[in-house]
């Protein structure tokens, strides 16, 4: 593995960072202005989605967004999330000779194994629900997985989760508090 000079790791970490915030944080905005949705509850709602992930939909229904907003909004946090992180442990794994070291290792570990090669990734399914993003993006960069293979995965056991979650609050919302909800 390369490694790169602080210009380098300097420009990198920057362009994740970017990355990550467009995805998580600008994307949500856009459309929440066009469609005329409450900045601050959008803002409430992204924030919210960093710290508990699926677990803010309640948040966003109660704050009176859309449950098919909420659904965009942290679909676009969980996937700024991903791609941020995991490009920031890349560009770490390639400033790091000790870092770059440590990767080649659990990598070549993970090949001699057959089965973790070829159902490891399939590990991050209950990753997700358990622990969440911050666990998987790591996990998966350090297994060296594909970084659009473990966005997809992570995603598939994200939506279920999210979906029940935003089920599941709108019924007990409108339960509690009829009309504060609509679709």
């Amino acid at each position: 593995m390369k490694i790169w000079d602080r210009t380098t790791f300097l420009q990198h970490i920057a362009s994740a960072l970017g990355r990550g915030i467009l995805i998580a944080i600008i994307l949500p905005i856009l459309p929440a202005l066009l469609l005329g949705y409450s900045l601050t509850s959008t803002l409430a709602l992204i924030g919210s989605g960093f710290v508990v992930e699926y677990g803010a939909a309640p948040v966003g229904l109660a704050l009176g967004l859309s449950p098919l907003f909420v659904f965009y909004v942290l679909m676009c946090t969980e996937t700024g999330i991903f791609l941020g992180l995991f490009d920031i442990f890349d560009t770490i794994g390639h400033t790091s000779p000790a870092v770059a070291g440590f990767l080649d290792r659990t990598r070549e570990f993970t090949h001699r194994h057959s089965l973790a090669e070829r159902y490891g990734i399939v590990g991050l399914v209950p990753c997700e629900i358990i622990v969440g993003v911050y666990a998987n993006a790591p996990v998966s960069w350090v297994l060296g997985w594909h970084e659009y293979k473990s966005l997809l995965i992570t995603m598939a056991a994200y939506v279920p989760c999210l979906v029940l979650t935003i089920l599941a609050s709108v019924g007990l919302l409108q339960v509690y508090f009829p009309g504060l909800v609509h679709p």
